[in-house]
């Protein structure tokens, strides 16, 4: 008895859980049937979309560092040491004020130095000078002497041989006599030669006398460096590197000063991007460091349009193209700033565009959408209206036509549909905002 009311609880209770099952199931089933049919009423008919002016304007988004666009690296050609540094890094300094002086004293020693071994060598000089322009003095003399030993002998020699061509005379003696003259003669011409090339000699002497081996750049160097001994600043602007102290001797630039308030900032430009751009055109500048939402004008300055490499301060190797953006005047933006730049491509500003999907061509060449007119039965009529396209960007394309105007209905794809057909439709943000609505109502 008790085993058979056993037995029959256990098979209530069996029924009992098959009926939940059903029940939830069936409920669930009803649940999902129910939003598949809502959501296949809410998307049934061709997709549309309302036409809307969009911004066309186009630009490019990068980042950069904000660098002075005057740069000066203060140099000299002093090499003693520093005697007194008057600026400090981080100073802003006036163009002409004074950064440094240094020690003369060394300088001055040298000069001193080299200006006595310059006069006794200009004395040696002289004295040298003196010595073969008497050499040369005396040779003239020597060929004028013989000159006129010449010209007793030629005079003897026409005596001697009038005489013996007069008198007849062949007589031994006459021979001789006139023999004897004409070697004097022949002696007379030889010494005089030989006067003339020891005058020659001694004038190239004369004529090729230097100066002495006083190295008279030295000295011109020292004196313009001791006329440099004060340095000056080129430019106005921050102190942004100092490479000396006082008593330090300068082994390479002393310092650079940065213009603060004429400002650029170098930008990289990705390689899709580089003939885009060009000279002048206008750029706005943000950065997170000031804290607002507020952006600085700038422009386009120079574009380098082919691949450069360079090593950034952490010694990293970039490579790319670039382009020089100059900052407006004015602005809080300080040296080193890092900022996000946009380059404005163009300026197209407001126009009535379509994603263009919904541009259809046809065998001619003609441009035309698609243009749904709701009618009284709430259906809608596909109508075709030519179109002139104008500028794209990544999704839209810009449009124009008389029979064209904002809230338009116009067709997504126009492959769909023909004109003339009566349709149903459905806007997808219109529908995505109902959707919103509902869901706040629950």
């Amino acid at each position: 008895m008790f085993k058979k009311i056993k037995e029959h609880k256990k098979l209530t209770i069996v029924i009992l859980v098959i009926i939940l099952v059903a029940g939830v199931g069936g409920f669930f089933f009803y649940k999902s049937k129910s939003a598949s049919a809502d959501s296949e009423q809410m998307n049934s008919g061709t997709q549309a979309f309302k036409l809307t002016k969009q911004d066309m304007s186009s630009s490019i988004s990068t980042s950069g560092t904000v660098e002075s666009a005057n740069v000066v690296e203060v140099t000299t050609d002093v090499t003693s040491p520093v005697k007194e540094l008057k600026v400090a890094l981080g100073d802003y300094v006036e163009k002409g004020q004074v950064l440094c002086t240094f020690d003369g004293e060394e300088i001055k020693q040298q000069i001193a130095e080299l200006e006595n071994q310059k006069a006794a060598a200009q004395k040696a000089d002289q004295l040298s000078k003196e010595k073969a322009q008497r050499a040369v003095d005396q040779a003239k003399a020597q060929v004028a002497a013989k000159a006129a030993a010449v010209e007793e002998a030629k005079k003897m020699y026409e005596s001697v041989n009038q005489l013996v061509g007069g008198s007849g005379s062949t007589g031994e003696q006459t021979a001789e006599a006139l023999v004897q003259a004409q070697q004097a003669l022949q002696a007379a011409q030889s010494e005089y030669e030989t006067a003339q090339q020891n005058q020659q000699e001694a004038q190239y002497t004369l004529d090729t006398l230097g100066t002495s081996a006083t190295d008279n750049k030295e000295l011109n160097k020292l004196y313009q460096q001791l006329n440099h001994l004060t340095v000056v600043a080129e430019q106005s602007g921050l102190i942004t590197q100092l490479n000396v102290s006082k008593g330090s001797i300068p082994s390479g630039p002393l310092m650079k000063i940065e213009d603060d308030k004429n400002l650029v900032v170098k930008v990289n430009i990705k390689e899709k991007d580089i003939l885009k751009l060009s000279k002048d055109q206008k750029a706005s500048i943000k950065c997170d460091a000031i804290g607002t939402d507020e952006t600085f004008k700038g422009t386009v300055d120079k574009v380098i349009n082919f691949a450069s490499s360079s090593t950034s301060a952490e010694g990293a190797q970039t490579s790319g193209y670039s382009a020089t953006v100059v900052v407006e005047p004015g602005t809080p933006l300080l040296l080193g700033m890092s900022v996000k730049v946009e380059i404005l491509l163009n300026e197209e500003g407001e126009h009535l565009a379509v994603p263009y999907d919904a541009i259809a061509v046809d065998d001619d060449g003609n441009s035309y959408v698609y243009v749904a007119k709701k009618q009284d039965n709430g259906m809608y009529k596909v109508k075709r209206v030519d179109v002139t396209t104008g500028t794209s960007n990544d999704y839209y394309t810009a449009v124009s036509s008389k029979k064209l105007k904002e809230n338009d209905v116009i067709i997504n794809y126009p492959m769909e549909v023909s004109e003339g057909d009566e349709i149903e439709i459905y806007i997808p943000e219109e529908e995505m905002d109902l959707s919103g609505e509902e869901t706040e109502e629950k």
